[in-house]
């Protein structure tokens, strides 16, 4: 059982660092350079989060897993 929750744990932060890594990326890019707005670069990466863990939040809910309870 211990492994088993540690092997979600390991995808739970790979998930989150490789999402976070896109969505920082996508910001700064298509954001941040384009129009030069730095507010509006972190309210896009913000919104992004919550979406983001929003769906994880579902997906592993939906899949029963319950390590973080």
């Amino acid at each position: 059982m211990t492994v088993e929750r540690v092997i979600h744990l390991a995808m739970f932060i790979l998930i989150l660092v490789g999402l976070c890594g896109i969505s920082a990326w996508a910001s700064y890019t298509y954001i941040y350079l384009e129009q030069d707005n730095v507010i509006l670069a972190v309210a896009s990466i913000a919104l992004s989060w919550g979406v983001i863990l929003s769906v994880l939040y579902l997906v592993f809910r939906q899949l029963d897993w319950d390590w973080w309870s």
